[in-house]
């Protein structure tokens, strides 16, 4: 074999070697992370929501057991719960079942989707099951209720 092919092998090699390690430490960093658009423990996207009484989430990534709850817009924060989810485990969840909502939703409002931490209790309560926090600030998604909406927004397809 020339020194050519030798050297053009190894080159091969090396690149091959270099490609598993690369995926291996992917895989140890976030082995249950199946969407690929996750960068942090916990997440959540939702969509743009049609009117309505009950909200739709695409992707929610859990570090530990939680929920998902719909807040209501009070003055650009967060406010009355309207909804919760039920209890979510450990890991990413996509297209969660509707979460039921306590008013109706209108075209031109802004809700919050919240990500709480479980207590280990498997129940909801807003005392004891806190926000998600990320710098010092819930892990949430902002969401604007639209009549326009043409987006399927619980569908996710990753």
């Amino acid at each position: 074999m020339s020194t050519k092919k030798v050297f053009i092998l190894w080159i091969i090699i090396a690149f091959g070697i270099a490609f598993l390690l690369q995926r291996n430490t992917n895989e140890n960093a976030q082995p249950d992370d199946s969407s690929g658009l996750i960068v942090a423990s916990n997440a959540i996207y939702a969509a743009e929501q049609a009117p309505g009484r009950s909200v739709l989430v695409s992707l929610v990534r859990f570090e530990k057991p939680g929920f998902v709850v719909i807040h209501d817009d009070v003055a650009g924060s967060p406010g009355k719960i309207l909804g919760v989810s039920g209890l979510l485990k450990k890991g990413e969840t996509k297209n969660l079942s509707p979460i039921t909502l306590s008013k109706i939703i209108i075209n031109g409002e802004t809700i919050y989707a919240m990500l709480h931490f479980d207590d280990s209790d498997g129940v909801f309560n807003a005392a004891k099951d806190k926000p998600v926090l990320f710098n010092f600030e819930p892990t949430m998604m902002i969401i604007t209720v639209s009549s326009d909406t043409t987006v399927e927004p619980g569908a996710i397809s990753l």
